[in-house]
């Protein structure tokens, strides 16, 4: 049976030799775009179509609307567009969303979305608008934004301050928690186990969260709140569940469907 502790070391460490993986995973895939969804008239779950938007680029060209302005630089047609690999060379995304059931059992209905992605570390926020055109998304705009446009800023000053101090995390924990997992010695089972107060040891969620991608479609009446790791080209899929009890964020749920 593998702790919570083990699965966060085990995707937070990337090892030396994964960037050439990656690499050559990108080769292969732009030598294939034919046989990818660059032909494809109807997009899908908006998810679905942000992978193959970060992975191909033919298809990331032809749903761009130009001209576009990237990092201050107005580009005219599809011959100027630099590919944007957003997270196609790391392990894993985060994702902030709000909600108990999967995310990625979900859909966007709206016809636009804002998709943020923010790093703290280098306190750079970049929002990226999608627009919906004839049931394909396209990537109409993009531009850096202050951290104070965040939407959802208060519940990402919770998780800094949970993350940073043992205390606060202990008082905004609800033991115990439950956690779900597949157990691989069991085919893969979805198992339910519990962690209590004793047994629990502090768990920096930050240290994990290296670009977090943020919706715009979040739901701040929603008294849910997730945390997915979602693998690139792994089976990295993790998810954190908070829920606002008496006006406090608490952490309820873990989840490590990962295979």
């Amino acid at each position: 049976m593998r702790s919570l502790y083990i699965i966060i070391s085990t995707f937070l460490v990337i090892s030396c030799g994964s960037q050439t993986a990656k690499e050559t995973r990108q080769q292969q895939k732009d030598s294939s775009i034919v046989e990818m969804k660059t032909t494809t008239t109807v997009d899908t779950l908006f998810m679905d179509f942000f992978e193959t938007f970060m992975w191909d680029k033919t298809f990331q060209k032809s749903r761009i609307t130009f001209p576009i302005t990237i990092d201050n630089e107005t580009i005219s047609d599809s011959s100027q567009w630099k590919h944007l690999s957003f997270y196609s060379t790391k392990e894993y995304y985060p994702i902030l969303h709000f909600d108990t059931t999967s995310y990625f059992e979900r859909d966007i209905h709206e016809t636009s979305v804002g998709l943020i992605i923010a790093n703290f570390k280098r306190d750079r926020i970049t929002r990226y608008n999608f627009v919906k055109k004839s049931n394909n998304w396209f990537l109409t705009s993009s531009k850096e934004i202050s951290i104070e446009e965040i939407p959802d800023l208060e519940f990402i000053d919770f998780i800094k301050e949970y993350s940073r101090d043992s205390v606060f995390q202990r008082n905004h924990t609800q033991f115990p928690v439950t956690k779900y997992f597949s157990d691989y010695e069991k085919d893969y089972e979805v198992v339910k186990t519990t962690i209590t107060r004793e047994k629990w040891e502090n768990l920096n969620i930050m240290k994990g969260i290296q670009d977090l991608m943020i919706l715009t479609t979040t739901n701040k009446s929603n008294k849910y709140r997730n945390i997915y790791y979602r693998g690139v080209e792994n089976g990295i899929m993790v998810k954190y569940t908070f829920e606002k009890i008496n006006g406090e964020w608490m952490f309820i749920k873990f989840e490590d469907y990962s295979d």
